[in-house]
């Protein structure tokens, strides 16, 4: 279903609820809403969705809305405003002893690649370990593989290639069950490990895999460079988690 569509029918079904009745059911939808926008690029439109979705929500959806609301400042580039938000999350965490290690894992992924973009490599990189420590702990291999990922693109970066590929296995061990959507970032990211090896020949070929398992990256992408730009573009990384926090 298309994003627009998706507005419309929610549009729909918030219209609908009477929202001093039912105001869980009302702020779930508003949080849906706040994704949806803000995979639209609407981030104002976004940001008052999951605004108004704070007033009806319980603990664990307000934890949501955080990390929703946390990506959508870092996605408009407001670092400052995203490490602001999901410090709430943490706060609230503190608070309850039975707080989801899941949701404590997104919180530190989502974190550390905000310490990423503003090159603070030591604090992203300790991030990305607690993701993949609370991901464990919470048995969710999504998660799991998805940190792992992160860790090694952190440290291909550093050029510590030996870790870099220890990580990369466990995070294919993981992600490799899952589908070929999960898949693709770890064969991007070996070629990335390749390419900066100096193996340009043999990223070249893992990537022919990709393209042939995912035709719909088009043929514009042909050269390592562009793959790895594609790739380098956090938020297609962000997608494959969304759904765990709606």
């Amino acid at each position: 279903m298309k994003n627009d569509l998706d507005l419309g029918t929610l549009e729909q079904l918030i219209t609908g609820i009477d929202r001093e009745k039912n105001p869980a059911k009302w702020a779930q939808l508003m949080n849906l809403k706040g994704v949806v926008l803000s995979n639209l690029n609407e981030f104002k439109a976004a940001e008052k969705a999951f605004m108004e979705a704070m007033k009806g929500a319980d603990t664990l959806l307000k934890s949501k809305i955080f990390i929703n609301s946390a990506k959508l400042y870092f996605l408009g580039k407001n670092t400052s405003r995203a490490l602001e938000i999901i410090g709430k999350l943490f706060e609230t965490a503190k608070e309850d002893r039975k707080f989801p290690r899941e949701l404590l894992g997104y919180a530190h992924l989502l974190r550390g690649q905000i310490y990423n973009v503003i090159k603070d490599e030591k604090q992203a990189l300790g991030e990305f370990r607690k993701a993949e420590y609370y991901f464990e702990d919470a048995a969710n291999p999504l998660g799991v593989g998805l940190a792992c990922l992160e860790i090694a693109r952190t440290h291909i970066k550093k050029e510590s290639m030996q870790t870099a590929w220890n990580f990369l296995k466990k995070s294919e061990m993981f992600l490799s069950r899952l589908g070929v959507e999960e898949k693709l970032g770890v064969y991007v990211c070996k070629a990335v490990a390749l390419y900066y090896q100096g193996d340009e020949q043999g990223a070249l070929k893992l990537l022919e895999e990709v393209y042939h398992e995912r035709s719909d990256m088009g043929r514009g992408l042909h050269t390592v460079d562009e793959i790895i730009d594609a790739y380098l573009d956090t938020r297609s990384r962000m997608l494959q988690y969304q759904k765990a926090l709606i």
